[in-house]
């Protein structure tokens, strides 16, 4: 096994030092090149490095660096929009034998033009995708459902919109023959997720599976699985820790095997129904997002949930609850490393579950 200096040759030179914390300085770029785990990382897990937080060159303006960087951490894989340079980057992903998995923007509205959804389309194809995330796009500065809608006609009237937009995109998903992988991203429930992708017979439209965004839903993981697994296309594993507050309880993305969901049980659920699926991991290092599940207005959109679901999830973050990880304090260069280590710790976990590819 070679040492990251040996591996990413000129790339240390980008920055990569930068990275290291004033425990690694000196040291970090001799430190031994990680194995090749089976797990993909999701773009969402590599935020700050793809940005640079204002003290490193931003990765994302390299992709092949990004790559590099991302096989020296232990990666197998890399699901990521990529625009640029795309002969070049997918001969390093040859070189890695790494698996690539597309982004794709879907419109916000059906009536929006589709050229730039067609284009990543094909560019996912050209880089050997077999499918691409997507999400169903909320109004401007929404990302969950019982922060971005203020009624149950509001969300209604979004849901109606953006499973026209599904309806719109499916024939050139369709035409290009590569898989929109729809992900549950804390806007519709399970059930109301499988009523969308139930109404398609086409191989090319399937579920990205997040194990960890529907528990903001007051759904246990497994539950959610359960019911998308027959759709699985694709995943964003992420192992989640809880604990009380004020209005709820909080919700963490933390390293594998320290949280409550049991991420080898989940992903061979899926895998059961999928045998082709790529393991692929989004642990975003970030502050506890906060629940308010006490609040009268997380109800306003959610029908059908029951005070004993509020109970039991309750009861189960109080029974379960642990110290949560929090970014807020920390200096640029120490974000990064937290980053780096929380995605190298999930990438060893991969290793010592499934072994190395």
């Amino acid at each position: 096994m070679g040492t990251r200096r040996e591996f990413l040759g000129t790339i240390a030179a980008g920055g990569i030092a930068l990275y290291a914390s004033p425990s690694l300085a000196g040291g970090y770029e001799e430190m031994e090149l990680a194995p090749k785990s089976r797990m993909g990382v999701a773009s969402t897990a590599m935020s700050m490095h793809l940005n640079g937080l204002g003290v490193a060159t931003p990765m994302r303006e390299d992709p092949v660096r990004y790559i590099e960087y991302l096989r020296s951490l232990g990666a197998g894989g890399v699901q990521h929009a990529i625009r640029t340079d795309l002969p070049r980057v997918r001969a390093k992903l040859e070189e890695l034998g790494m698996f690539y998995e597309g982004e794709a923007a879907l419109p916000y509205h059906p009536d929006d033009d589709l050229a730039g959804f067609e284009q990543s389309m094909l560019q996912a194809r050209e880089l050997g995708a077999h499918c691409v995330r997507a999400v169903s796009r909320q109004p401007p500065g929404g990302n969950r459902r019982y922060e971005t809608f203020a009624t149950l006609e509001d969300y209604r009237a979004w849901e109606a919109q953006a499973n026209a937009v599904i309806e719109k995109v499916m024939p050139i998903v369709d035409r290009i023959g590569v898989g929109l992988a729809l992900e549950n991203h804390k806007d519709r429930t399970a059930e109301e997720h499988v009523a969308v992708l139930s109404r398609y017979s086409s191989e090319h439209l399937g579920a990205l599976i997040d194990p960890g965004n529907n528990m903001s839903l007051m759904e246990d993981a497994a539950e959610t699985v359960g019911k998308l697994g027959p759709y699985a296309m694709a995943c964003s594993m992420k192992d989640m820790g809880v604990a009380p507050y004020a209005d709820g309880f909080l919700l963490s993305e933390v390293p594998f095997g320290t949280g409550i969901n049991d991420q080898k049980a989940l992903f061979q659920t899926m895998r059961d129904h999928n045998p082709r699926i790529n393991l692929v991991e989004e642990i975003i290092t970030r502050d506890p997002l906060e629940i308010p599940v006490l609040t009268e207005s997380y109800w306003r959109t959610l029908p059908g949930m029951d005070a004993g679901r509020l109970a039991r999830t309750l009861a189960g973050v109080r029974a379960r609850a642990q110290a949560l990880p929090v970014v807020t304090g920390l200096s640029p260069q120490q974000k990064l490393q937290a980053e780096e280590d929380n995605n190298r710790q999930t990438l060893a976990w991969a290793v010592a579950q499934f072994g190395a590819a």
